[in-house]
């Protein structure tokens, strides 16, 4: 009869063994929402103002100057705060208001959509800068300027750049920019730079989420990248249809905003008081009766 010499595998095989097997069982396990969020040159980002959960503490707006060191009696962030009805049937509403940071439209400048603050900057289209995708490692070229906008959707600006001229801030149809009174234009110092919201920037490019996002007690604001299906604003915004024109502020701008807002009952609309032209006192807290 023939021998048959027993296998023997040590220790240290079935180990390795057991941890590839592991390691295969997690990778196809692995939600296919990273493979698809993969394959986008750079995250979206967006972010989701839940109305029905805003109480209108005003976290976001100390958080936010806490966090960028806002100058005094200038904002980036605000709940604006409105009164309708008749005594005894009143209501208050509850309006957190941000940068949009528009993907802007065709008519502004661009094929592929420059926001109206971007393309009217003096300054724009500036030298050519390099940005690094961090969900796919890839190098995307883009122009920069006093304000631009980078490919992961931020508009931002750049104060060594900016010359003090106002543009941008009539440009913008929301009115959530300002003059800094306590910072020189870099490219003009006799001047005042422009300040914005940048989704706290420094925080996004360092894997958190914006100052107001974390401060919120409500968890009105959701912030996420809208490349990603399984991400929360992406959610959020096939659940609540969030891409149809009544859900972001002045459609009619075709400014393409990238923040939204769920409003079930349909106040957004007469809630949200315009910035009327050549005046940059509206973006602040404020009752309307």
């Amino acid at each position: 009869m023939k021998r048959i010499d027993k296998l023997r595998i040590s220790r240290r095989q079935m180990l390795g063994a057991t941890a590839t097997a592991a390691a295969g069982a997690a990778a196809a396990a692995a939600p296919l929402s990273e493979a698809r969020a993969a394959t986008a040159a750079a995250p979206r980002w967006s972010m989701v103002m839940d109305m029905r959960r805003c109480i209108g503490c005003s976290a976001c707006t100390v958080a936010c100057k806490a966090e960028n060191n806002v100058s005094l009696g200038r904002f980036r962030t605000v709940v604006q705060r409105k009164m309708t009805g008749t005594f005894p049937n009143v209501k208050k509403i509850n309006l957190p208001i941000i940068c949009n940071h528009c993907e802007g439209s065709a008519k502004d400048g661009a094929d592929d959509g420059v926001p109206p603050c971007v393309s009217v900057c003096p300054e724009y289209p500036g030298e050519r800068l390099t940005y690094v995708s961090p969900t796919t490692g890839k190098k995307i070229r883009y122009r920069g300027g006093a304000t631009y906008r980078r490919p992961d959707g931020l508009i931002l600006i750049d104060v060594a750049k900016c010359i003090g001229c106002g543009k941008c801030l009539d440009g913008c149809p929301y009115g959530v920019r300002s003059f800094d009174p306590f910072v020189q234009a870099g490219a003009k110092p006799e001047e005042q730079t422009a300040d914005k919201c940048t989704f706290c920037v420094h925080l996004i490019d360092n894997g958190q989420d914006p100052a107001c996002v974390t401060t919120c007690q409500g968890k009105a604001r959701i912030f996420g990248d809208l490349n990603d299906p399984d991400s929360p604003v992406s959610k959020l915004v096939r659940e609540h249809n969030l891409s149809s024109p009544g859900n972001v502020l002045l459609p009619e701008k075709g400014t393409a905003p990238q923040v939204y807002y769920i409003d079930p009952e349909g106040v957004l609309k007469t809630a949200y008081r315009e910035r009327e032209k050549g005046k940059l006192d509206h973006y602040m807290e404020y009752l309307d009766a």
